[in-house]
């Protein structure tokens, strides 16, 4: 297999949960040497989510930890101790890039921030991901997924035309979102890197990132628009009629998007519906609720994979809402080989996500599963930051270092 792009890059990943963890599962599916830096006692929280039971160390167990943390490296190193800062000091010499997503001020007392890490690699890149961003009014603010994607302003077009409430999209979309701009600006400033001979200092604040998403609404408002988006539901302004249509098993549902008069001309058809063929967007719109109905009507006695087909067949587009479960049996994902069992020492076998991109110049594979709490600690401070057996030894009986963590909490 050709080369990954981004292989012979060092990665110092001082993030935690799942934006961060996330950017840096991208980066390590490209190729790049992912360290994932933790203390023994302020270590990644995602190991306490969902952990598989009945095992004896849980931290190790836990499926949230295992999908964002494929094909990295475990180092246990208490930053907060003065010898345990000096050696990621000398683990930064050897990295391109650094990563955290702490609070805004936490690099900093660390002792870390960006001059720092330039004394000991003048061209590193550090990637700062506080929610609100290192400057600005709201940098002391904290937040996750869900925050951040309420104080984007994404909220404020989700809901109901009857309702005043807006709805969040999800778990926690704010995270996936940032961590996705996050490995893109990685590749940015590699790239600029590669130009010029500089680093970059990266201030991603991730509210701005999701509010990117929002970019029409910005607009509007700047414009003297509304003053609060309306609330459409799953309609569009653009298109009609589009709509979630319940079917006939239990909470399974399609969702319907009419583009173009030809489309919609294909799924009267399918309907059995040709009376309503003629409309023109301007009378679909105008009937929106008539339409759904018609749909809606036609979608409860079906199985939710056959309505979907038989629109797909006819070019309509409309795509199934697929559960937890359905999702792991898609003929689509399954045909495409996206499952992957990722053998893991301590978990059953289970199917896991696979790498969603492909190049053309390779076709990257998962490697390794995540890595054990401290698994590769010995290894790293021994060849690449070059101490002895003996310093390490000395740092783990001062607890700098550790193979498991200080108050684990789980259980």
């Amino acid at each position: 297999m050709k080369k990954r792009p981004l292989e012979g890059v060092r990665v110092a990943d001082l993030t935690m949960m799942w934006a961060g963890p996330y950017a840096t599962k991208l980066l390590a599916e490209m190729g790049a040497e992912v360290i994932k830096v933790e203390s023994p006692r302020a270590w990644d929280n995602i190991r306490t989510l969902l952990v598989q039971p009945g095992v004896a160390d849980p931290w190790n167990s836990a499926f949230y930890f295992n999908e964002y943390n494929r094909d990295k490296k475990s180092l246990i190193l208490d930053l907060a101790d003065q010898r345990g800062h000096d050696v990621f000091l000398k683990l930064v010499a050897s990295c391109d890039v650094v990563i955290e997503n702490y609070r805004a001020d936490v690099l900093d007392k660390l002792g870390l921030g960006y001059d720092v890490l330039q004394s000991v690699r003048p061209d590193v890149i550090l990637v700062s991901m506080a929610a609100f961003g290192k400057s600005g009014v709201d940098r002391d603010l904290v937040g996750f997924g869900p925050v951040i994607e309420l104080m984007s302003g994404l909220c404020s077009l989700t809901g109901y035309d009857d309702e005043d409430e807006p709805f969040k999209s999800g778990i926690s979309y704010g995270d996936p979102v940032g961590g996705t701009y996050a490995a893109a600006s990685v590749a940015l400033a590699l790239a600029k890197r590669h130009r010029t001979g500089r680093g970059s200092f990266i201030d991603l604040a991730q509210r701005e990132g999701a509010s990117a998403l929002a970019g029409e609404a910005f607009v509007a408002a700047s414009l003297g628009g509304e003053t609060a988006p309306r609330h459409h539901g799953n309609r569009s302004e653009r298109w009609a009629p589009q709509g979630a249509y319940q079917c006939a098993r239990d909470d399974q549902w399609i969702v319907v998007s009419v583009v173009t008069d030809e489309e919609w001309q294909a799924g009267c058809a399918v309907l059995g519906r040709d009376d309503l063929a003629p409309l023109t967007l301007a009378e679909r719109q105008a009937r929106h609720d008539e339409l759904d109905q018609v749909l809606a009507a036609w979608a409860r006695d079906l199985d939710p994979q056959d309505a979907m087909e038989d629109l797909q067949a006819a070019g309509v587009p409309a795509g199934r809402i697929l559960d937890t479960g359905d999702i792991h049996e898609d003929p689509q994902l399954l045909r495409r080989h996206f499952w992957v069992h990722l053998p893991h020492p301590q978990m059953h076998r289970y199917k896991q996500a696979g790498i969603a991109w492909h190049l053309v110049e390779c076709n990257p594979a998962l490697v390794r599963h995540a890595p054990m709490f401290g698994e590769h600690t010995r290894e790293l401070l021994t060849t690449v930051v070059g101490l002895s057996d003996a310093d390490v030894d000395e740092l783990y009986a001062a607890g700098v270092c550790a193979d498991e963590p200080v108050n684990p909490g789980v259980g």
